[in-house]
Parts: C-alpha cells; structure tokens; sequence
C-alpha cells in the first residue's frame, strides 16, 4: 500500500501504519511510496526581444527576460510551527499542540505517541506473574496436546478465511474504521489515537516475547506448516491479540454514549482477529490469550499518559460531534 510523505501530502490510506508486529516488516517505519516532484528545465512563456529562442526557465520560476528586469525577491512565509499550536495560559507561555495535528504523518506520530507511554509504563510483577502463570499452564502436557489439536483442526478454515487475515497482517485497524464507520479523514484524532496504542501495544508485546522466548507452534509441529512466512519474534504474547485488544479499548473509551454496540463489536473484532492468527499456525490460543490480558494494562498507562488523555478528549467530541 503506498504512502506518501510531506506537509498536507499525506495520503489517505485505508490504515496509516507501515506494519504491524507479526508481519514482514515488523512495524518498522518503512516508505513504500514516496510523493516525487521532479524540477526540471522549462521554456519561458516569451523569448527576449533580439532573440529568436526561448530561455530555459529553472526553479524558483521567475520572469527574467528584458523588460522584465529582476524579479522581486521571494518573501518568507509567515509559520512558526510545524503544526497549529495553543497557548493555554497566555502568549508567551510553553504551547501544546492543537489536536488534531493535521501536518503529522500518523506513522510519525505514532512514534511520539509512544514517548508519551513509555513514559509512564514499565512491566509490573503482577503482569510478570499473569503472563508467566498462563504460559505455565499452557506448557502443561495436557495442554500442550489441547492446543496442538485445536491448531490442527484450525487448517481446514484457511481457505475460506485466508485473505481476510493477510490482510489483516497490515492493516487490521481498517476492520475497526469499518466496523464503527469512521476514517482518518473524519476522525483525525482517533486515527491518531489508533495508530499510537498499536505502537504502544507493540512495545510491551515485543518486551514480553523477549523475556518469554517461546518458541512458534510451527517449530514444535511443522506438519501445521503456515500458509504465510513466519514472523521473526517469539510467539508469547500474541502482538496481534494485543494491539486489537488495546484499540478495542481505547475505542471504547472514545467512542462511548455514541456507538451504543462499541463494547461488543470492538471485543469480538479484536477476538476475530486474533483467531485467524491460530488459523494460520501463527499463535496458539494461550498467546491470545495473553495478548488480551496485557491489553488491559497497555490501555490504561497508554490512556493515562498526559499528552495522550488532552488527544483522547479532542477524540471523543469527533464522536460527540455526529449525535443529534
């Protein structure tokens, strides 16, 4: 999907992030498609009396040719910031910035997003102890065989399901736009909001598998041989699980006293889209499993953090703004 990069040049993408954990790219920032103006050479509108050519016209485009003379000079613009910004207690005091801020690309954005959660999150022993308890479990005998036996039975719906969830390797957070009929364009400030808690999400994720270090079903049973490449990270938590369970979440919050099925279609989208990770011999059922529960904890310091709260205020009147 291509992206184009540059003040207002944003494009309007189904999803606004570059990658999502458990996919090629690895929620990398990577420019697939960059917005190119070639300058060149071009031939002035009149040719200069005496002369029968026409003069080449670089850039900045200026009329030089006689009688014209020298062109004014060209005067600097008056901005003074990137994006539009607020003085709460008066000019002269330190800014924040005006929500939405409609000149960031939301894949830069969410990148400060993510300073702002980092900031106030860190791994906590009662999620250690969550996290570490339903991995323990799962690696029971018995429950290794249970989870063995329901990827297996998972195969036969890879067909019908297949597009839907490599689709969803990139771009799941264009299922929840779907499903609660909003787009980056009519909610700038919840995309924005989207597009952080995935990074956010993915953060804590990527800690958790490095500490977990378990190891992907394929490897233990490769006759379950995933019809897609399989992600270069650990397979506990599920990132997947993680993320569309903290923007189920978030959305929640924002959406909340508008879309009065919010709760139910965001938890069920999220639960969808992280069983078609065990459909694809990606994830056993204990990593969503997981997933949802470090969700409940990204949500809250993510939704906590200062910055994040002024955007996620600035979120709910969009939402206000389309009620009767």
């Amino acid at each position: 999907m291509s992206k184009t990069i540059g003040l207002t040049d944003g494009g309007e993408s189904a999803t606004d992030t570059t990658g999502a954990a458990g996919t090629g790219v690895g929620g990398t920032i990577s420019v697939q498609t960059v917005l190119i103006r070639p300058i060149g050479i071009s031939p002035s509108i009149g040719m200069a009396p005496g002369e029968h050519w026409f003069r080449g016209n670089q850039w900045p485009p200026e009329n030089t040719e006689p009688p014209n003379g020298p062109p004014a000079p060209w005067q600097q613009n008056l901005n003074r910031h990137f994006t539009p910004v607020t003085f709460p207690n008066g000019t002269g005091n330190p800014f924040e910035i005006t929500f939405p801020p409609r000149a960031w690309d939301p894949t830069y954005y969410q990148i400060v997003l993510l300073t702002e959660f980092a900031r106030v999150w860190s791994p906590t022993p009662a999620t250690d102890a969550t996290l570490g308890n339903i991995l323990a479990n799962a690696l029971l005998p018995a429950n290794q065989h249970s989870e063995r036996e329901n990827l297996i039975a998972m195969i036969e719906f890879r067909p019908g399901l297949l597009n839907e969830v490599v689709s969803q390797m990139t771009t799941f957070d264009a299922y929840f736009q779907g499903a609660l009929g909003y787009t980056p364009a009519t909610h700038p400030c919840t995309n924005f909001l989207v597009q952080g808690c995935m990074r956010a999400a993915e953060f804590a994720a990527m800690h958790y598998k490095n500490h977990f270090q378990r190891a992907r079903p394929s490897q233990l049973w490769p006759q379950l041989m995933p019809p897609v490449q399989v992600p270069g990270h650990a397979s506990f938590p599920s990132a997947h699980s993680t993320q569309t369970h903290t923007i189920a979440l978030v959305l929640q919050k924002v959406a909340a006293g508008v879309v009065l099925s919010v709760d139910d279609v965001t938890t069920r989208l999220a639960q969808r889209i992280s069983r078609g990770r065990e459909v694809l011999g990606l994830h056993y059922p204990s990593d969503t499993v997981a997933g949802q529960h470090l969700a409940q904890d990204v949500a809250a310091a993510f939704m906590a953090a200062p910055g994040i709260a002024r955007l996620i205020t600035a979120a709910q009147r969009e939402w206000e703004a389309f009620t009767i």
